[in-house]
């Protein structure tokens, strides 16, 4: 059946009943998305910096970029010998101490710890939504206040906190040479983010950096707060946490005399679980978290973008510059919908047939959203011929491009076409490619 399909107009349009005006492509140059090199000189992003030894990365300079921050994780994953044992002495299954000296003024401190609560609930703590919620205040004693700037994708935003006087804090900030937070008035920003299936599978990396808040960028050693990064994975009922911590110019004694963490964690965990916030997030459902979209079934090429609504005017996508996140938040734009679409989550970029939205958020958008793209797929089939059109596929599961691949394609532009796995428009052997591998 190719005729028009009737559908229900989304507030304020007007959906012509008889005599239905014929969907016009406009005589303008296909819309393109930036991708691959394009994408990187769009956001004023430099390529990516050729991988690093891991000696390379514990001999560097202090971070200047999350990245950077991540190669630590990997750096120690690959090479964990040089860590000695220091501090006070814990129990048996406490948390543990090392250090491991790089160069006369720089070492690295690790604290080795089992987090009383199951993974799933630390993942979902982690995400920077949850854990910098206004709310962490009521039960984190080291905390006056905290809450997030901007959220630049899925697990990765602009955060800024205020840190209490709290003793364990002050001992902490003695021993390393950092200044003392002793006025509530003093707050930090700090970029958050982590990075799931990384540095291998099954683990989750962390990173929090602190930023100086006149230049905007990233500086390990700035305030009183600490620049850190943790590798998370499972352990039975509990989760298996590294943290490391660069240190500069603290002397061994010092290191011997940090404050040994476990009755904090195990305080900070049963306070949580008593928490307002916590009873927050079961009454939600899980509606801070994100889900994923698919585009399928782009027989004859990208799905069209709207130029008028009211008069059935369309503008036709560039196949070799498309970019199924771009799409979506250019269409909800025009549609005036109020939906942020990404194409990350946690650090890894869904392929490009796929986008990340908030469950929140396309909950609150989805019946708007889908009353004007049933518009644009009643005009795809009329202007293309043939009763198949794009459509959209809400909560499935999320496919990635590998880290390494991503990395690779930001050094180039790709076209429609990567066989399985990427967007596919191009004509092979006479007929018509599809959006992905499944429809």
């Amino acid at each position: 059946d190719t005729s028009p399909v009737a559908v229900s107009p989304a507030p304020g349009l007007e959906v012509p009943v008889s005599e239905p005006k014929s969907p016009k492509l406009v005589p303008a140059d296909p819309v393109r998305f930036a991708v691959g090199v394009a994408a990187r000189q769009a956001a004023g992003q430099d390529p990516p910096p050729p991988a690093r030894t891991p000696q390379e990365v514990w001999v560097g300079p202090e971070a200047t970029s999350v990245e950077e921050l991540f190669d630590r994780a990997a750096a120690y994953i690959e090479d964990q010998e040089g860590w000695e044992p220091v501090g006070v002495p814990g129990p048996e299954e406490g948390p543990k101490s090392f250090v491991k000296p790089v160069t006369k003024d720089v070492s690295f401190f690790l604290t080795d710890v089992n987090l009383p609560l199951s993974f799933a609930d630390w993942r979902r703590l982690l995400n920077p939504e949850v854990f910098y919620d206004p709310l962490r205040a009521e039960f984190d004693t080291t905390m006056e206040d905290c809450q997030v700037l901007q959220l630049f994708a899925p697990g990765d935003a602009l955060v800024s906190m205020r840190l209490a006087s709290h003793p364990m804090m002050l001992k902490w900030s003695s021993l390393v040479g950092k200044p003392a937070c002793t006025r509530a008035e003093e707050g930090h920003l700090l970029r958050v983010a982590r990075r799931r299936d990384f540095p291998r599978p099954g683990m989750w990396c962390y990173v929090q950096a602190c930023m100086n808040q006149e230049t905007m960028m990233i500086c390990e050693g700035e305030g009183s707060a600490h620049t850190t990064v943790m590798i998370m994975q499972e352990a039975g009922d509990a989760v298996h946490c590294r943290e490391i911590i660069r240190l500069h110019r603290v002397p061994a004694w010092a290191l011997d005399k940090m404050p040994n963490a476990a009755d904090f964690v195990a305080q900070w965990v049963a306070a949580f679980r008593g928490s307002r916030l916590c009873a927050v997030l079961e009454a939600e459902e899980g509606l801070r978290e994100y889900m994923v979209l698919a585009l399928r079934k782009c027989e004859r090429g990208p799905p069209l973008m709207p130029v008028s609504f009211e008069e059935d005017t369309w503008a036709p996508c560039d196949r070799e510059f498309f970019s199924v996140s771009q799409y979506l938040q250019m269409f909800a734009e025009k549609a005036g919908v109020d939906l942020l679409v990404y194409d990350s989550m946690d650090g890894q970029h869904v392929v490009p047939y796929q986008a990340v939205v908030s469950r929140a958020g396309w909950h609150q958008a989805e019946a708007q959203f889908m009353d004007y793209f049933r518009l644009q797929r009643a005009a795809y089939r009329r202007i293309f011929g043939g009763s198949a059109a794009p459509v959209i596929k809400a909560d499935v599961e999320a496919r990635f491009v590998p880290v390494q691949r991503w990395k690779e394609l930001q050094q180039q532009t790709y076209g429609g076409r990567v066989a399985g796995t990427f967007l596919d428009f191009r004509e092979t052997s006479g007929s018509r490619s599809r959006c992905g591998s499944a429809h």
